[in-house]
C-alpha cells in the first residue's frame, strides 16, 4: 500500500534512517542515523532542558538563603519581642498563619511580607508643616484641585521693576536654538506668555535654593537676590530682607498652599529636586536589620558584602511592585533563551529578536532609610553596608540574537539536507519495493550519487564556508533594514521586526523624522543619479579627447605627455583628495591666488562676491560664491556651484584610466577604415564620431556601465572632500548635506547617528537600483548580446 510508504518516509523525517531500517537498508540508515545523532547532540549539548533556571540568579549577589532565615532572623525577631525592645507583630503573626506557620517561612516568603509590610504604613499623605503629626491620606485629602504648588528651588530672573523671568531655550525654524525669557510668578510658576524677553542684559539672578524657614508662625523660601540673602513669604510671595535670623525647618517633599494652609506632600519613591523620597521604617524592618546587623558579623562562613545586599534590596522592591516583578520574572526567565539548544533558540531569537528589555534597578534606594536606618534609626547598618546605586541587568541583545539565529538557521538548512533525502530515499525505496521495481544494492546507490553529484560533493566544504562568511553578513545587513534598530545603544539593547515601516517612512512627508527621512531621501537620490552620471561621463569624455589629442601624429613628444597625464591616476586617490580639499579651503592656496591676481576684485564688482548669501534669491544666489572667500566645497546659500566644483575636480580624478584606456583601443583600430574614409572625403569630425567613437563605445560600454556603478557609490570623493556638505548633520534635513550621496548618507547614519535601520534601507535600494540598471544596461550592449 502507498500509505505505508508514506509512514516509513514519515519515519525518516522523525528519525533520520528510520525509513531506511523499516526498508531493510542498514547502511543506509547508519548514514543518515549519524548526522542526526549530530544534529541532535549539538541541540542538547548546548541546552539547558534539564537545567531548573532562576530569573534572580542574573542578579549580582548570593541570595540570604532559608538558613538565614531559621537561624538569624526568626531567632533575632523573637529575642526582640521577648526583650520588649519591639511589641509582637500582628501582621506578622497574621501572614504566618496564611503561609501555614514559622516552618514554611523561607527567604521568599519573608521578603514578600517585608514588601507588603513597607506598602502599608508608607501610604501617601499630605501633612500640615505646622502639625506634622496629623497626617491625611491622600485619598481623603479634600479638594486636592486647589493646590497650588511651591517651586522652592529655581533659578529665575529678575528686573528693577521686581518682576520675575524665567529662562527658556527657543527653536527657530532653521533648528538653530537660542534664549528667551518669560515672565513667571515667583512662587507657583505660571508663565506669563504675552512677556517675553529676547535677552538678560537688564536683568539680576534670582536663585531660590529650595530651603524652608519658619519665623514667628511665617514660612519662607530662602532665595539668593543678586548676592543679598532674602527670604519669600510662602502665603504672600513678599520679598524682603527678615531682621531676625528664621529657624530651619526639615522638608523633603513638594509643598502645596491650599485655603491658606501649607502642606507637605509625602509619597514614597517620589523623586523631588534631585532625591528619592524614603520609605519610612517599621518596627518590623528594625528587627530585619538587627539580624541582618548580626549575619554580617557571624560566622566567616555567613558574612555578605554589599552585591548580596543590593540583591536583597532589589528583592524587597519587587516585592512591592508586583507588576514590575511578574514582568521581570517572565521576561528573564525566558525557556527558549535561557534553557533552548542553539538551534531551536537560533530560530526563536530570529523571530522574536528577544523579549527581555535591559533593566537599570536604582529605584530600590528608596528602601535605604528603611532597610539600612539613618543615624538616628536602631540598628543602623549604613556602616556595614554600602549598596550599589543601580544594578543594570543586560536584556536579551537582538543584534546578537539575530547573528546567532542566521548562524543557527543556515547551519540547519546543511542537517536537513540529509533529512529531506533521507525522507525522499525511503519513500521512493519503499514505492520501488511495492511496485516489485528493482532497488539498487547500497554500494551501488551511493557510488551513482558520488558520480552524479561529484561537482556538489566537492564545493560543499567551500558552499559550508562561503555560508558562513559572505551570505550570512549579507543576509544580516539585508534584514536590518526590516527592524526599529536605532540610536547609540540599539547595539546592546532589544529592538523589534516593523515591517515595511521603514521602507514606507520614505514616503512620509508631513510628520516629524519621517518627513525628514521622506524628503531628504528624494533629494540625495535625485543628486546621487546626477553625480554618477556627469561624474561618469565627464571623466570618460574627458579621457576620450586626451587620447584623440595623443593619438595624433601631429603632437609631438606623445610619450612624455602620456606619462604626465597619468600620473593623477597613479597617485593614491585619498591623497589628491585630501590635497583638492586642502587647495580649495576656504584660506587655501586657490583662494589666495585668485585674490592675488586680482580676480577677487572683479567678482566683488559683479556681486558674485561679498555679499550675504542668506539674503539673496533666483539668479543672484545661483551666482553667489561667497561672503569673504570663494566657497568651492562649504557654501551653504549655493550648493549647486559645490556640486559642480566637486563634479570638475573629479575630472582631474577619473580621466586618467580612460585616457589609458582608449588609447591602447585607438591604436588597434584597423588603419584601413580611416584610408577608406578619407577616398570617400570624410572629414576628421566624421572619421572621429562614424569609426572612432563606435568602436570605442563598443569596447568600454560594459567599462563604462561598471564606472556609473562605481560613481554612484563614490565615497571617497564626497566624504574627503565635502564630508556631505554644505548644511549637512541638521536633524531637520534627515542628517544628510547638499553634496552627500546615499552611500555617504548611509556612512553619516552608522557611525555618526547610529540609525542603523535607515541605513540598511539604503544599503538594499542601492543594491537593488545599482544592480538593476547595470544588469539592465549591460543586456543591452553589442559586446554582451554576441557574447
Amino acid at each position: 500500500m502507498k500509505f505505508i510508504s508514506v509512514l516509513k518516509a514519515i519515519a525518516s523525517g522523525l528519525i533520520w534512517g528510520l525509513g531506511q531500517v523499516l526498508n531493510g537498508q542498514f547502511f543506509k540508515a547508519l548514514f543518515f542515523l549519524v548526522p542526526f545523532l549530530a544534529f541532535v547532540g549539538l541541540e542538547l549539548g548546548t541546552s539547558k532542558y534539564f537545567v531548573e533556571t532562576n530569573p534572580y540568579d542574573k542578579i549580582p549577589g548570593e541570595n540570604f538563603g532559608d538558613l538565614w532565615v531559621s537561624n538569624k532572623f526568626i531567632l533575632r525577631y523573637g529575642d526582640m519581642v521577648n526583650r520588649g525592645e519591639i511589641d509582637e507583630y500582628t501582621d506578622f503573626t497574621a501572614y504566618l498563619d496564611e503561609i501555614g506557620g514559622l516552618g514554611n517561612l523561607d527567604e521568599q516568603k519573608l521578603i514578600e511580607f517585608v514588601g507588603q509590610d513597607l506598602v502599608k504604613n508608607n501610604p501617601t499623605v499630605y501633612w500640615n508643616i505646622a502639625t506634622p503629626n496629623v497626617k491625611i491620606l491622600a485619598e481623603d485629602f479634600l479638594n486636592p484641585e486647589n493646590n497650588i504648588h511651591i517651586f522652592r528651588r529655581q533659578d529665575l530672573f529678575k528686573d528693577t521693576n521686581g518682576t520675575y523671568y524665567l529662562e527658556r531655550n527657543k527653536t527657530a525654524a532653521d533648528g538653530t536654538v537660542s534664549k528667551e525669557y518669560v515672565e513667571i510668578t515667583v512662587l507657583s510658576g505660571v508663565l506669563n506668555e504675552s512677556n517675553i524677553l529676547d535677552n538678560k542684559d537688564n536683568l539680576t539672578e534670582f536663585k531660590k535654593n529650595g530651603e524652608i524657614y519658619r519665623l514667628n508662625g511665617v514660612y519662607y523660601v530662602r532665595v539668593n537676590d543678586a548676592g543679598v540673602t532674602k527670604y519669600i513669604n510662602i502665603l504672600t510671595g513678599e520679598v524682603s530682607v527678615l531682621s531676625q535670623i528664621p529657624a530651619r525647618v526639615q522638608v523633603s517633599g513638594p509643598l502645596y498652599v491650599n485655603n491658606g494652609v501649607i502642606y507637605e506632600y509625602f509619597e514614597p519613591k517620589l523623586v523631588y529636586l534631585g532625591a528619592r523620597l524614603q520609605y519610612k521604617e517599621t518596627p518590623f524592618t528594625v528587627a530585619l536589620r538587627a539580624s541582618l546587623r548580626d549575619d554580617i558579623y557571624g560566622a566567616p562562613g555567613n558574612r555578605r558584602d554589599n552585591d548580596d545586599f543590593t540583591k536583597f534590596m532589589i528583592k524587597v522592591y519587587l516585592a512591592m511592585n508586583l507588576e514590575i516583578k511578574d514582568t521581570f520574572e517572565t521576561q528573564y526567565n525566558e525557556f527558549y533563551y535561557d534553557q533552548a539548544g542553539v538551534f531551536v533558540r537560533g530560530y526563536w531569537s530570529v523571530i522574536t529578536l528577544g523579549v527581555a528589555e535591559k533593566i537599570d534597578f536604582n529605584e530600590y534606594n528608596n528602601l535605604r532609610d528603611a532597610l539600612i536606618g539613618t543615624s538616628g534609626s536602631d540598628y543602623p547598618l549604613s556602616t556595614f553596608v554600602t549598596p550599589a546605586e543601580s544594578v543594570p541587568i543586560i536584556g536579551h541583545i537582538s543584534t546578537m540574537l539575530m547573528l546567532q539565529g542566521l548562524i543557527a538557521i543556515i547551519g540547519s538548512f546543511f542537517f536537513f539536507i540529509f533529512m529531506f533525502w533521507s525522507i525522499k530515499d525511503a519513500y521512493q525505496v519503499a514505492e520501488a519495493k511495492r511496485k516489485r521495481e528493482e532497488v539498487l544494492k547500497e554500494g551501488k546507490y551511493f557510488k551513482s550519487v558520488y558520480e552524479d553529484f561529484f561537482e556538489y560533493i566537492i564545493l560543499s566544504p567551500a558552499l559550508l564556508v562561503l555560508a558562513f562568511i559572505s551570505i550570512m553578513p549579507i543576509t544580516f545587513g539585508f534584514i536590518m533594514a526590516f527592524t526599529s534598530i536605532s540610536g547609540p545603544t540599539s547595539m546592546v539593547a532589544t529592538f523589534d521586526w516593523v515591517g515595511l515601516k521603514n521602507f514606507t517612512a520614505l514616503f512620509d512627508f508631513s510628520s516629524g523624522f519621517g518627513a525628514s527621512f521622506g524628503q531628504a531621501f528624494w533629494r540625495v537620490l535625485g543628486w546621487t543619479f546626477i553625480w554618477a552620471i556627469l561624474s561618469t561621463f565627464t571623466v570618460f569624455f574627458g579621457g576620450f579627447i586626451q587620447a584623440l589629442i595623443l593619438n595624433s601624429e601631429k603632437v609631438v613628444f606623445r610619450k612624455l605627455w602620456r606619462t604626465i597625464l597619468i600620473l593623477p591616476w597613479a597617485i593614491p586617490a585619498l591623497l589628491s583628495q585630501m590635497v583638492f580639499s586642502v587647495m580649495f579651503n576656504d584660506n587655501g592656496f586657490v583662494n589666495a591666488f585668485l585674490r592675488d591676481i586680482g580676480v577677487y576684485g572683479i567678482l566683488e564688482n559683479i556681486g558674485m562676491l561679498g555679499r550675504q548669501g542668506q539674503f539673496l534669491t533666483g539668479i543672484d544666489r545661483l551666482l553667489f560664491l561667497g561672503e569673504e572667500n570663494i566657497r568651492w566645497f562649504s557654501n551653504p546659500f549655493n550648493p549647486t556651484f559645490v556640486r559642480l566644483a566637486l563634479v570638475i575636480v573629479n575630472i582631474w580624478l577619473g580621466f586618467p584610466y580612460f585616457m589609458a584606456l582608449m588609447t591602447g583601443i585607438m591604436t588597434a583600430i584597423d588603419k584601413t577604415l580611416y584610408e577608406a574614409a578619407d577616398i570617400d572625403g570624410a572629414t576628421g569630425i566624421q572619421k572621429i564620431t562614424q569609426i572612432t567613437m563606435p568602436l570605442v563605445l563598443y569596447s568600454t560600454a560594459p567599462i563604462l556601465i561598471m564606472t556609473f556603478s562605481g560613481n554612484f557609490n563614490n565615497f571617497g570623493v564626497i566624504y574627503f572632500i565635502t564630508g556631505g556638505g554644505p548644511n549637512a548633520g541638521n536633524y531637520n534635513r534627515g542628517f544628510a548635506g547638499d553634496t552627500d550621496i546615499l552611500i555617504s548618507w548611509m556612512y553619516k547614519l552608522t557611525v555618526d547617528e547610529s540609525i542603523y535601520n535607515m541605513a540598511s534601507v539604503f544599503s538594499v535600494l542601492i543594491f537593488l537600483f545599482v544592480g538593476s540598471i547595470t544588469a539592465w544596461n549591460l543586456s543591452r550592449t553589442r559586446a554582451f548580446q554576441e557574447d
